[in-house]
């Protein structure tokens, strides 16, 4: 009988430490096992591309912590740059520590903003010469923002980056709030008016709402919708939920307050079991209640709103409308131009104090300014992000997501919030919410993952050190 042994048979002690060496090959060296360094993983339990917080640098993290947090106090000028100018300059160069992050494939939604981003590039010089540093401007705005939003994106991929920023930005907002409530910050505008109304730092009463309602919303969906709230007990939420609400009405946004109404109305749809969603519709209602009482005791929002209701009177947006809509039959299908159309709305309308005018909604802002080329793009990813907030309903964090696109969607429909950088962070939550919920999926079979790896490991160590016997001994 002769039995032959492979030349690559090593000694058990020798082949226990080959084993091992595969065994860290195949785990370390910048994989997933322990022997390796965790520093750029691609495949790990939360995801493809960056989806553990230690994949990201933390001075990364906490520079776009710190822009979120910025974004409520964007009108508080240091003197030569507002705050969320300089830490996004800071956030975009600390990009350039970790591209890889954000050297990856575009999500669809995105594509659609980068080709809406180009036709406003490609059509600029068609603008008239007169307009020039005015456009140029305009493009180069748009383009940070859009830049801004794909880092956000990428970011915000991870879900416990996402969950942190909207909790920093729950926290400015409430910081705001309490300024504005308490006197140390408040203006009043339209002073001598029928119906004067309150903001902070020089913002403008719509725009400061539109801020607050997406701060009130991330309040209430970090606490209800989202798996895990980061509030414990939740009814400590409510407070600050209150004392947002209370600086949201005094500014008198109708806009906002409908931009609030319809958010909250979507947590209706949180949760699975009947009893989850009778709470979720006691607590919508309250809230609501709160907001219509917060109303008729401020006299600038009531008298708004029954001017609205008795004479239709809904701030000339009944002239804006019709006017925009004649400019985009004219030109159907490249626009106006970004900065040509304001002007030209203005000088339609003939207002003696304003030159320009937009139309203070996106639809018509798309139509008008780029025709129906650029708008196809633009409506397509806002769609996109709407479907991807939709479809990751289920997902850790819930209808948040849904709720707070909606509210940048209505708010947009008031106002033009287009060029708001709020307006591309939810943007760019939204994408990124549908990777929460594969992300969770992942980690819920990282146990068996690594356990079948193990089994596998051992039995290639199994045939290493068995000799190879043939067949006909």
């Amino acid at each position: 009988m002769r039995v032959e042994i492979p030349v690559s048979i090593v000694p058990a002690s020798e082949g226990a430490v080959a084993v091992g060496v595969r065994e860290k090959r195949a785990g370390g060296g910048g994989g997933n096992g322990s022997g390796g360094p965790k520093f750029g993983r691609g495949n790990g339990a939360g995801g493809r591309g960056g989806s553990n917080p230690g994949d990201v640098l933390p001075v990364i993290r906490w520079l776009f912590y710190a822009f979120v947090f910025s974004l409520p106090f964007e009108t508080v000028n240091s003197g030569f740059l507002e705050p969320p100018t300089i830490l996004g300059g800071l956030l975009l160069m600390a990009t350039l520590l970790q591209p890889g992050v954000f050297l990856r494939w575009p999500p669809r939604a995105f594509w659609c903003f980068f080709v809406y981003l180009y036709f406003n590039i490609a059509i600029a010089p068609l603008e008239p010469t007169i307009y020039r540093s005015e456009v140029m401007g305009k493009v180069f705005l748009l383009f940070q923002l859009v830049l801004l939003s794909w880092i956000a994106f990428s970011l915000m991929r991870v879900e416990r980056v996402a969950k942190t920023a909207l909790l920093t930005l729950v926290v400015a907002c409430g910081l705001l709030s309490v300024l504005q409530v308490s006197g140390v910050a408040a203006q009043a505008t339209d002073v001598g008016a029928k119906a004067e109304r309150v903001t902070a730092f020089g913002f403008h009463p719509n725009n400061l709402a539109r801020i607050l309602t997406l701060g009130l919303l991330a309040a209430v969906g970090l606490a209800y919708a989202c798996a895990k709230s980061v509030v414990k007990p939740r009814f400590l939420i409510w407070p600050l939920v209150i004392t947002i609400g209370v600086a949201l009405v005094q500014t008198g946004s109708r806009g906002a307050l409908l931009a609030v109404g319809c958010g909250l109305m979507i947590f209706v749809l949180s949760g699975r079991r009947l009893l989850t969603r009778l709470r979720n519709v006691l607590g919508v209602l309250l809230i609501m209640a709160f907001f219509v009482w917060a109303g008729f005791q401020s006299e600038s929002t009531r008298i708004r709103f029954e001017k609205t209701l008795e004479e239709g009177d809904l701030a000339r947006r009944e002239q804006i409308y019709p006017a925009a809509w004649e400019m985009f039959q004219e030109r159907p299908l490249m626009g106006w131009g970004a900065i040509a159309s304001t002007y030209e709305l203005g000088w339609r309308l003939g207002h003696i104090d304003e030159s320009t005018k937009n139309p203070h909604n996106l639809i018509l802002y798309g139509l008008v300014s780029t025709g129906v080329l650029g708008a196809i793009p633009l409506f397509l990813g806002t769609g996109l992000a709407v479907w991807a907030a939709w479809k990751s309903r289920r997902g850790p964090h819930g209808v948040l997501p849904l709720a707070l696109i909606t509210a940048v969607l209505v708010a947009n429909m008031s106002g033009l919030w287009l060029f708001n950088k709020l307006h591309w962070l939810v943007m760019a939550y939204a994408v990124a919410s549908l990777h929460y919920q594969r992300q969770a999926v992942l980690r819920a079979f990282a146990p068996l993952r690594e356990k079948s790896k193990s089994l596998t490991q051992r039995r290639k160590g199994a045939k290493v050190l068995s000799p190879s016997v043939p067949s006909g001994v």
